[in-house]
């Protein structure tokens, strides 16, 4: 009975796999072969930030969300011209992304609260960066999150906050 449900989970997961890859183009080989470190039931959504086990960042563009039900599910990344191409297991979809290049990732040094219009952040790294654009966030405290700064497609430096949503338009002080 188990190697039964065992052939028929293989089954699902080989067609599965084949299904995503099916929307790529058949003769391209993946650009490289990856995992995701990050629990079942991750909602991939537009700017979500995804850092891959080879230490790569991509900020998914897509217009789709999906959810991912696989923990540490691998990722076969393909790049079309300038654009890339997640095909993440447990997705039937593949996502387009953007590859980021020169982040840095930190923690903020003592209590996230949010932002304000006029915020600065004061990174372990040593950093500090202020906020760049007028919005407001109010977030219970949470004591050093990650903080990943990075440079978006219009040439603005943006700020993820783990655990946050919205990224925040930031320079550097």
């Amino acid at each position: 009975m188990k190697s039964l449900f065992l052939i028929a989970f293989s089954s699902f997961l080989f067609s599965n796999i084949t299904f995503s890859q099916a929307k790529i183009d058949s003769t391209a080989k993946p650009e490289e072969t990856t995992f995701y470190d990050g629990p079942a039931n991750t909602l991939f959504a537009p700017g979500f930030l995804l850092r891959t086990r080879s230490k790569n960042y991509y900020e998914i563009t897509g217009k789709l969300k999906q959810m991912n039900k696989v923990a540490n599910p691998t990722v076969q990344v393909y790049k079309e011209k300038r654009k890339y191409k997640l095909v993440i297991e447990g997705i039937e979809e593949p996502i387009p992304a953007t590859k980021l290049q020169d982040v840095v990732e930190s923690n903020i040094d003592g209590d996230f609260r949010g932002w304000d219009g006029t915020t600065s952040f004061k990174f372990l790294n040593g950093d500090v960066w202020v906020q760049d654009e007028i919005k407001t966030l109010f977030s219970p405290a949470v004591f050093r999150p990650v903080v990943y700064i990075y440079r978006g497609s219009d040439g603005t430096y943006k700020m993820k906050v783990t655990g946050v949503d919205e990224t925040l338009q930031v320079k550097k002080k």
